[in-house]
């Protein structure tokens, strides 16, 4: 009997997992450098430093991590495995979407369990659950975020990113002096996580990328165009639509995530059908962890839960692509109707901080006052800064040296210290002799026209500073309330 063989249509090219690798960690190297040159420029050289020391801690530890992981599994070739385990990669990765303010030593630990724990027990490079990176972000995230050990010291820098600045006022925004102007997202010139700041540069690598058919265009371009146009949508209910959108689509994690991690073929659908599903929905999730959840950017998470439904989202879309083509049309958009409903509804109910608070005040509270009201009751007196932990040492002639927690303090760095001076129950100056929050970010609340707009206070006031800097704002009127009071007592 005589056999006949013919060989499957099989789709040929020179391009090798070696030659994508290297790409990335091209890309990857550029924004490193970015990032080490701005924040040597703009917070000074040993900041830029630290972010050299960061990313060489962590691709060290990678290497080392995986050698050992090898050595006791039995390989017989470790440097091979090493090489084209492309650990470097998740371990530059890591550091990138980490900041600044974060220790070396949380950084080690982190990338020693993502490279161990997020992507070799599953079977190493190609078979892990999770994007290695964001499993080892959400470690530092979650386990070392509130450590002070975690923290780094006083001259290392600290501070609200833009994100944080827009959360605490409820993601509404009101103009381009809002945190940060939409230029200085364009161009990084604000202080994130440490390779998430210059949309420019990320969009450039990302065009380099798909150009060298590194990466599939699908998932990235979707995410982008749904985080624009869902924010686009509910910013007409906020108010200022454009601006809106562009701060979501500029600002934080976004861009990198879409570049440098949506990208993974490994935990995406695969299938295009599919990418579009993967992308609205991280898309939704990230916009609505942004605006309703504590953390003040919702990338990392969004990709993370998408990357448990991967296998849930190839089996909504599986069959004949052909075929089947008009019901996988439909699921998709469906799915992308459901996940912009309820993104866009949401958005819808955002409220600024401070409005928020006041409707939820009694009605009681908002009716009409009497003429004298007692200090306790209403205005300075009256407000909770008990995350600030103020405290004040009177100095003499009604001045007191005063510190509280700002935005840096909470996150574990040194509190914003002032000197007030009281006479007959009220504020005469407020001097600032240490702010410990981000510079360009602080400055308004820092000002001699806001410091001035404590003049003449005491604790029935209500201080308007015009200060966009929320965080350090309260440190300081924390500050003026415990001053008021121990000038009372």
């Amino acid at each position: 009997m005589k056999f006949s063989y013919k060989p499957s249509p099989n789709y040929r090219t020179e391009q090798t997992t070696t030659g994508i690798m290297l790409d990335l960690t091209a890309c990857l190297g550029a924004v490193t450098v970015f990032a080490a040159v701005y924040y040597g420029m703009k917070f000074g050289a040993s900041n830029g430093l630290r972010v050299i020391l960061m990313m060489a801690a962590a691709v060290i530890t990678a290497f080392v991590s995986e050698a050992v992981y090898f050595k006791v599994t039995g390989s017989k070739d470790i440097k091979y495995d090493v090489t084209h385990s492309y650990g470097w990669v998740t371990a530059m990765i890591l550091v990138l979407i980490t900041r600044l303010d974060v220790s070396i030593y949380a950084v080690v630990i982190a990338t020693f369990i993502c490279i161990i724990f997020g992507k070799l027990v599953f079977g190493g490079f190609g078979q892990n659950i999770f994007n290695p990176a964001a499993f080892g972000e959400a470690i530092i995230m979650t386990s070392f975020a509130a450590s002070k050990a975690a923290q780094v010291t006083a001259d290392v820098f600290t501070g609200a990113t833009p994100v944080a600045e827009y959360a605490s006022n409820g993601w509404i925004i009101t103009g381009a002096e809002k945190a940060a102007g939409i230029s200085n997202l364009i161009l990084g010139n604000y202080p994130s996580v440490i390779g998430g700041s210059c949309a420019l540069l990320l969009l450039l690598c990302g065009a380099f990328m798909i150009y060298r058919k590194d990466i599939d265009w699908h998932l990235s371009i979707f995410y982008l165009l749904y985080i624009l146009v869902f924010s686009l949508i509910a910013g007409f209910f906020t108010g200022n639509a454009l601006q809106f959108a562009l701060v979501n689509l500029l600002s934080g994690g976004v861009i990198f995530g879409a570049v440098f991690m949506m990208t993974d073929p490994v935990t995406t659908p695969i299938t295009i059908p599919g990418r579009m599903i993967f992308a609205a929905a991280c898309a939704a999730l990230t916009l609505i962890i942004r605006w309703k959840a504590n953390l003040p950017d919702g990338v990392l998470f969004s990709i993370l839960l998408m990357n448990m439904l991967t296998p849930a989202i190839d089996k909504m879309v599986n069959g004949n692509q052909i075929k089947d083509a008009v019901k996988i049309r439909n699921k998709v958009l469906i799915s992308t109707a459901i996940c912009a409903l309820i993104t866009i509804g949401v958005g819808a109910l955002l409220k600024p901080a401070e409005a928020s608070a006041e409707e939820a005040a009694p009605a009681a509270e908002t009716a009409a006052e009497p003429a004298e009201k007692p200090a306790a009751e209403g205005g300075l007196g009256a407000m909770d800064f008990s995350a600030n932990e103020a405290s004040c040492t009177e100095q003499g002639d009604g001045v007191y040296a005063c510190k509280a927690l700002g935005y840096a303090g909470q996150s574990g760095g040194d509190a914003n210290e002032a000197l007030i001076t009281v006479k007959d129950g009220k504020v005469v100056s407020v001097e600032m002799t240490t702010v410990s929050d981000t510079a360009g970010i602080s400055d308004s609340a820092v000002s001699e026209s806001a410091l001035a707009a404590y003049a003449g206070a005491d604790l029935s006031s209500d201080i308007e500073t015009g200060a966009t800097a929320s965080f350090t704002e309260g440190s300081i009127k924390a500050m003026v309330q415990a001053a008021l009071k121990a000038a009372g007592e």
